[in-house]
């Protein structure tokens, strides 16, 4: 183990102790260390998001505008517009995606450094499986552990916050709504309102 992991150990160990067997420990403990690696690399997603806020927005902006221009020059049937413009729009297309991309590696960071700490703690006393399953075997490594856990995990995660930004976007809708319909009444519906 590393300086780190040993620094770490008596705090991520903790949730593995818990449960009295072994197996619902193992995968307790895991459970909570893969919920541990999404809230640590989820925090680090939103700082480098609002450290780069503005470079996103340049990138995301610079490809609609590409888009535009080249959807107005089809239509224009000006295909060397077109096409030199298309060009420019599938670099700016490019270049979002890759950061996209470099965002997504900021929020799985965390998982080599816990499953590199899973590998010290646990190799070879992960749990066996009852029957041999072709190219893992039937003691899979504590990647195989991990990850078992870790996606679904990550895909709960994600809709979850799904539903609730839909959820936030709807009540902002409606207070909006609800909003400009007292301001729409007139001054004779506020009197007989009021009086």
């Amino acid at each position: 183990m590393n300086d780190i992991s040993r620094f770490l150990d008596p705090v991520l160990i903790v949730p593995y102790r818990l449960p009295e067997d072994a197996l619902s420990g193992f995968l307790f403990g895991t459970l909570c260390l893969t919920i541990i690696c999404l809230a640590v690399g989820d925090v680090s997603l939103r700082i480098v998001m609002r450290l780069n806020r503005r470079r996103l927005e340049e990138l995301h902006n610079d490809m609609e505008h590409h888009h535009k221009l080249s959807e107005t020059a089809l239509r224009m049937g000006d295909k060397e517009s077109y096409k030199a413009v298309n060009s420019q729009a599938h670099d700016a297309f490019g270049h979002y995606f890759s950061f996209g991309a470099a965002l997504f590696c900021v929020s799985i960071w965390p998982l080599p450094f816990a499953m590199g700490w899973m590998s010290d703690r646990f190799s070879g006393a992960t749990p066996i499986l009852p029957w041999d399953v072709p190219i893992i075997g039937a003691q899979p490594s504590v990647t195989f552990w991990f990850l078992l856990l870790y996606i679904p995990v990550r895909i709960t995660y994600a809709k979850g916050r799904s539903f609730l930004a839909r959820r936030k976007q709807l009540a902002t809708t409606a207070a909006a709504a609800s909003g400009m319909a007292g301001d729409a009444k007139g001054p004779t519906d506020q009197m007989r309102h009021d009086g």
